[in-house]
């Protein structure tokens, strides 16, 4: 008998695995914080630039936890062949998706960006599929709930996405970040044998290191006057829902394994249409609803399993 990865089935294995009310606290607030990335960003974009709202976030992120390495007594790699696929992981995982979120909000409501990022996990099952098929078979339910997500996806973005030049093009954007993080979710495992906060600070390293060249070439951010507003928010973004979230999501993920990620997916698209309605005053559309409720179904049935 198979695990269900539904909400139901996801509270029973996490109570099984002792998983407290501490945990659901950290739970709630980790999803709290991404999903409120959405609303920092396009508070911070009418005075800052994309990459530089994008460098600034993992450069204060990657402090951050380079602090907490330092008070754990750990060290980033020595030699330069260690950090490759840090690099790597950095361009696909944070430089990639962060940039082509931000720009992407350029365009569209934080609360739509929100939602086009919960068909991350559709994507990751896609990838899964293509990169090692012997352990990610064809199912009904996989196939129905990839074919659910699109329609969520279509309802959301709209027919002019597919038929008008420049047509959706922020709507494509976040999807674009959401591939990202579902190809960097894959290739994670070239990295699972390093120390998950080593990891996670040396990959934020890099797509600092990375993104300062682009930024200072495109943006030239010594030349911008961001608002005060914009400084506290890219602050926050970096330290809170870069570094401390970081610190969340790997201490939850020692708790609660792949199942806590199920149930994260959930939560976080609801955070941050919740985070764009109460403080950006977004009103999203009726199709906005209706898009999360099939993307969210979507997770669901793609991940049931047979018992």
């Amino acid at each position: 008998m198979s695990d269900d990865v539904r909400p139901a089935g996801v509270a029973g294995a996490l109570a099984a695995r002792g998983f407290g009310p501490a945990d659901y606290g950290c739970l709630i607030l980790l999803a709290a914080l991404w999903g409120g990335s959405f609303m920092l960003i396009k508070t911070a974009l009418p005075t800052m630039g994309p990459f530089t709202i994008v460098v600034s976030r993992l450069a204060l992120g990657a402090a951050a936890l380079y602090a907490v390495l330092k008070l754990r007594g750990l060290r980033l790699p020595a030699r330069a062949a260690d950090w490759l696929p840090f690099v790597v992981f950095g361009a696909i995982g944070n430089l990639a998706p962060f940039t082509l979120i931000a720009w992407g909000q350029q365009h569209v409501p934080s609360a739509v960006a929100a939602i086009l990022m919960a068909a991350m996990p559709l994507f990751t099952l896609v990838l899964a599929r293509v990169a090692k098929p012997a352990e990610n078979p064809i199912t009904a339910g996989r196939v129905a709930g990839i074919a659910l997500g699109f329609s969520g996806v279509v309802v959301l973005v709209g027919p002019s996405a597919l038929t008008e030049a420049g047509g959706g093009i922020g709507e494509l954007a976040i999807l674009g970040a959401a591939l990202c993080y579902a190809v960097a979710s894959l290739y994670a495992e070239r990295v699972r044998h390093v120390p998950p906060l080593v990891s996670a600070t040396a990959t934020l390293t890099s797509g600092a290191v990375l993104a300062l060249p682009v930024a200072a070439i495109l943006e030239q951010p010594w030349t911008q006057a961001p608002a005060l507003e914009a400084m506290a928010a890219v602050t926050l973004l970096g330290i809170a829902c870069t570094g401390l979230a970081y610190l969340l999501f790997y201490r939850l993920m020692a708790r609660g394994g792949a199942v806590l990620v199920a149930l994260n997916n959930y939560l976080i698209p609801a955070f941050g249409v919740m985070w764009g309605i109460l403080l950006l005053g977004e009103q999203p559309s009726l199709n906005a609803f209706l898009a999360l409720g099939l993307i969210l179904s979507a997770i669901t049935v793609a991940n049931r399993r047979r018992r």
